[in-house]
């Protein structure tokens, strides 16, 4: 099978502000052949202990919800800010969590390009069992 990818990035906070040239940055990742998960990335640039670094696994359908309405469990709450056109995303760390905002137009064509690969609804089949199981079993 060939694996495609849908990958956003949207950067957080650049740093300007402070003159330290630091960068957040937030990527979300989904792939054909786990198309049940959407993976969180948050990283900085450079490598800086003072900022939220971290990866979180959320259920692409939860993803969606979550542009409704609060939605989110465990390691990963998020919520809609219609006001400002946002998505809030709480990522569960070591020590606090990182919360952090990103336009809700990013996740929704994001969610839309992911549509266009394998329709919501239309990811099951032995291939996404296997990688649903996969995942599980890593993570305990």
């Amino acid at each position: 099978m060939v694996q495609d990818e849908v990958a956003a990035e949207v950067v957080l906070d650049d740093g300007r502000l402070t003159g330290r040239g630091l960068t957040t940055v937030l990527r979300l990742a989904w792939r054909s052949d786990d198309p049940l998960a959407v993976v969180l990335t948050l990283t900085a640039e450079p490598d800086h202990p003072s900022l939220p670094q971290g990866e979180w696994v959320i259920l692409r359908d939860f993803l969606r919800y979550g542009l409704d309405a609060p939605t989110g469990d465990g390691d990963v709450r998020f919520r809609p800010d219609d006001q400002l056109g946002r998505v809030w995303f709480e990522l569960e760390r070591p020590g606090r969590a990182a919360c952090v905002s990103v336009p809700k137009e990013l996740v929704l064509d994001f969610l839309d390009r992911t549509d266009a690969v394998i329709p919501a609804g239309e990811e099951r089949s032995d291939e996404t069992i296997d990688a649903l199981l996969a995942r599980l079993l890593a993570s305990e």
